[in-house]
C-alpha cells in the first residue's frame, strides 16, 4: 500500500494486528488503513516532543515493514516487524 498526506510518503507492506486498537488511540476512522495509521502516528509523535519519530514502531504488532518519506524535513524513515519482513 501506499499513500501520501501533508507531504509525507509511506509505502507499507503486510498487516498490523492491533490496527482496530491503534485507529482508537490516534482517533483515526475505522475505515483508515495502515498506511494512514502509520503517517498520522508519524506526525503526532513528530511534533509532540520529546518524543523520537520511530517510537511508533513499538505500538505496532504483527508483519510489516514500512519506508516512510518526511518531505518537509527530510527524514527517511525505514522499519521492519522484528522478523524483518
Amino acid at each position: 500500500m501506499f499513500g501520501v498526506k501533508d507531504e509525507i510518503f509511506c509505502m507499507f507492506e503486510g498487516a498490523l494486528d492491533n490496527l482496530g486498537r491503534l485507529r482508537q488511540q490516534y482517533g483515526l476512522a475505522k475505515s483508515a488503513n495502515e498506511v494512514v495509521l502509520v503517517i498520522e502516528a508519524y506526525k503526532a509523535l513528530r511534533d509532540r516532543a520529546p518524543y523520537p519519530p520511530n517510537h511508533v514502531v513499538g505500538h505496532l504488532s504483527g508483519s510489516f515493514a514500512f519506508i516512510l518519506f518526511d518531505k518537509s524535513t527530510s527524514n527517511l524513515f525505514v522499519a521492519s516487524d522484528q522478523f524483518g519482513k
